[in-house]
């Protein structure tokens, strides 16, 4: 079974996913809502441990109200979680839960260390980056500062509102 991983990420304009101290505050809630309806489409997200203990605290929307979605949560530690949750302690150990639960698709959504161990083994096939009209000096990056290069092409650029534009590439393998 062939199996897709798209990276998708909301950020500032210079590229910050999250601030110094890992707060989140300055994406919209426009952001969630596409999130949302994209997890709807594909069933199946992949985040980091840091990533879903952020989630957690999150009041209105976190990772549990995403029913019916399965969540894979990457982490060397031993988390205890929900029955929507499978626990990987690699990349390719959530690729091969994810084809184990009967999924081809999944959305991988950070953090920045969790993004570039997926990239470093090519196993990143899209990228959807959501830019937040925001600059912050100081934050998380989208990767982290592991040494891979990767060429995109483009899929699309459109507006999702006002103030956000989503652009989708295809990762050359």
């Amino acid at each position: 079974m062939n199996m897709k991983v798209v990276l998708y990420m909301a950020m500032s304009l210079n590229g910050n996913i999250a601030t110094e101290n890992g707060e989140e505050d300055f994406l919209s809630h426009e952001n969630w809502k596409t999130f949302e309806k994209f997890t709807k489409e594909i069933k199946c997200i992949i985040i980091g441990r840091k990533t879903y203990e952020a989630g957690k605290k999150w009041k209105d929307y976190n990772f549990d109200t995403l029913n019916k979605v399965h969540k894979i949560v990457v982490s060397n530690k031993n988390l205890k979680l929900g029955k929507e949750y499978s626990l990987a302690k690699s990349p390719k150990e959530a690729i091969e839960i994810m084809s184990k639960k009967g999924f081809n698709e999944a959305i991988l959504t950070g953090g920045s260390l969790l993004n570039s161990s997926f990239i470093q083994e090519n196993l990143i096939d899209e990228i959807i980056i959501n830019i937040e009209p925001v600059v912050i000096s100081k934050g998380l990056r989208l990767f982290s500062d592991a040494k891979f290069e990767k060429r995109l092409n483009l899929i699309d650029l459109k507006k999702l509102s006002e103030d956000i534009i989503q652009i989708h590439y295809k990762v050359r393998k």
